[in-house]
């Protein structure tokens, strides 16, 4: 068992599937161990990537830099008729809306101890 040195934090950082092989490679750059897993959901039923890391707690502000600046959110757009609650929205079968796509959703969490086996 390893004693974790100082404040950690467990980050689950959430972005395209496209984007998950980009991401993985960003943050081994910044010395960021991670793991990436497959997922699927949220509001477009779309691919994900979910990538677990245990980083220090004062590192947490750099992978923020990181999101932000590589995985921006862009706006899309696409046929009303595509969005999960086209029913309840007005406009035609041609209608197309904007709607935000892509960027990264962060979660931090307080990691009390790190194990590897």
């Amino acid at each position: 068992m390893a004693e974790v040195p100082g404040p950690m934090k467990f980050c689950i950082v959430i972005v395209p599937s496209q984007d998950g092989d980009r991401l993985l490679a960003q943050m081994a750059e910044q010395g960021f161990r991670a793991t990436r897993i497959g997922s699927t959901g949220g509001f477009l039923k779309r691919g994900s990537a979910t990538v677990f890391s245990a980083i220090p707690a004062e590192k947490v502000p750099d992978l923020v830099a990181l999101l932000h600046r590589e995985f921006p959110e862009v706006i899309e757009k696409m046929p009303l008729t595509a969005l999960p609650f086209a029913d309840e929205l007005e406009g035609g079968p041609a209608a197309m809306v904007d709607v935000r796509v892509g960027g990264a959703v962060l979660f931090v969490l307080d990691l009390d101890r790190v194990e590897r086996v």
